[in-house]
């Protein structure tokens, strides 16, 4: 992206593609975790017709691949949003199972997709305000990260003992 950007060319279409992805990767970590059918096929009935309606509205305007697609931007995070309460709400009785990566998705989801809202509405401000909710994006993500980190120290890093 930061060599797209030096060239000048606009780097939304791997933005948008980034989104896609982390819908569908998502998605489907969700979909591995959940035990109930119909949680199964609500997930697979939404992320189809998610990527359904992404669809027809990049045939509809193809040009939305190469521009700020807030639509897709809302669509693909509420939607994660809802898988990841969904599993925390089949964890309430059960063991705790990716508990810091549902929690991460959660706190970056909702945040960015609030921060994305407002940044597209505030064109008309200062650049050092827009800039300043760019910065905050990326500090989401970096916390986003450090979730996905916690987990898997909990979960899979094992200590070896050194015995003498």
């Amino acid at each position: 992206m930061e060599m797209l950007y030096r060239l000048k060319i606009t780097n939304l279409l791997l933005v948008n593609v980034f989104f896609i992805g982390q819908f569908i990767l998502l998605g489907l970590f969700f979909k591995s975790l959940f035990i109930v059918k119909n949680q199964k096929r609500y997930l697979l009935w939404s992320l189809l017709s998610g990527l359904l309606l992404i669809i027809i509205e990049s045939i509809y305007n193809y040009n939305l691949f190469f521009e700020f697609n807030l639509f897709e931007i809302i669509l693909t995070s509420l939607l994660l949003v809802s898988y990841a309460v969904m599993h925390l709400y089949n964890q309430l009785t059960t063991e705790k199972v990716y508990y810091y990566i549902t929690i991460g998705v959660i706190i970056y989801m909702l945040s960015s997709t609030v921060l994305f809202l407002v940044g597209n509405l505030t064109n008309d401000l200062s650049d050092e305000f827009k800039y300043l909710s760019w910065q905050l994006n990326a500090f989401l993500f970096i916390v986003l990260q450090l979730f996905y980190l916690y987990e898997w120290k909990v979960s899979f890093y094992k200590k070896s003992v050194l015995h003498v």
